[in-house]
């Protein structure tokens, strides 16, 4: 295996050791890593959730860079000149320094051989890969939750995963799938798509947000969410390249999530709809946000894709 730097910061001090994996990082530490070095723990992520990121990064530009500052923990950005790239960090810079807001910042968990398994941010970072200011090779920061490099094996290594709920065994249409199947990178050329998880996306903070105090959101909040939706709602009558029907669909599905009660359980996950930040009522003003501005741009860049004017 070849050689990688490896960044450990803590406690706001940094160190640099030489080594061939990352089975030394400790629970709380932050790697910079490049994204090719990163693992699913899913097999699809919301192509619409990509597609309006992309969209609206190609219109506003600063939007990009805030994206990356973001996910670095380091707010948002705050200078941005006109040659500024997000492989020269040195050439832009952002509100705080990396891991100032670890709590925001993308996870993962250390696996056999000290392979790097994502938890949080496979949109994220999807979104970054696939930009053509990105790539595969993009260096981001990462903050360790756990480390099961000590696993015996892959078997063993998988079923900690799922003890630990820190893997999603479903594929884009929601049956059950081995760790097997799940892509050994990101990407969309790899990643499935889940529709109903894209619309979950949409609906944040029209139905549910995520839960901000007294309770910590869970992994994969919103697959647990989007699992429910597709057992309650099918998408197959509305036309998701029009902003009009998006709307409509983005509608029903927050109705369906305030109509439940905060003790109600969302589906078999588990979790009640309370843990999931499940809202009492609709934010209708929310929504025509949604729908003025991340529909329209998550369709624009569909219909762009598919040569359509």
């Amino acid at each position: 295996m070849r050689q990688i730097t490896l960044i450990l910061v803590a406690l706001g001090l940094s160190s640099t050791v030489l080594a061939q994996d990352y089975s030394a990082a400790k629970p709380g530490e932050l790697l910079q890593v490049p994204l090719q070095a990163l693992h699913p723990t899913q097999a699809a992520v919301g192509y619409d959730q990509i597609y309006y990121k992309l969209g609206r990064f190609a219109q506003e530009r600063n939007k990009l860079f805030d994206e990356y500052c973001e996910a670095n923990g380091q707010g948002e950005s705050a200078n941005v000149p006109g040659d500024a790239d997000l492989r020269k960090p040195e050439s832009f810079t952002c509100q705080d320094k990396v891991g100032a807001r670890s709590s925001e910042m993308k996870t993962v968990v250390i696996g056999p051989e000290g392979k790097l398994f994502l938890t949080d941010g496979h949109h994220t970072f999807t979104v970054l890969m696939e930009h053509p200011k990105g790539g595969e090779n993009l260096n981001m920061w990462v903050r360790v939750t756990d480390n099961f490099s000590d696993s015996a094996d892959m078997a063993s290594f998988w079923q900690r995963m799922a003890q630990a709920r820190k893997v999603w065994l479903k594929d884009g249409n929601g049956q059950a799938i081995d760790p097997q199947q799940i892509p050994s990178q990101l990407g969309l050329q790899h990643l499935a798509n889940d529709p109903y998880r894209a619309l979950v996306y949409f609906t944040r903070e029209v139905g549910y947000d995520k839960p901000r105090s007294g309770e910590v959101a869970p992994e994969f909040l919103e697959f647990y969410w989007g699992n429910w939706l597709r057992s309650v709602m099918s998408l197959d009558t509305y036309d998701l390249s029009d902003r009009g029907d998006y709307r409509d669909a983005v509608e029903i599905a927050a109705k369906k999530m305030v109509a439940l009660a905060p003790e109600d359980e969302v589906g078999n996950s588990g979790f009640k709809a309370r843990e999931l930040g499940g809202y009492s009522s609709m934010d209708r003003k929310e929504l025509n946000k949604v729908a003025g501005r991340k529909l329209n741009y998550a369709t624009s860049y569909k219909k762009a894709l598919a040569g359509e004017s």
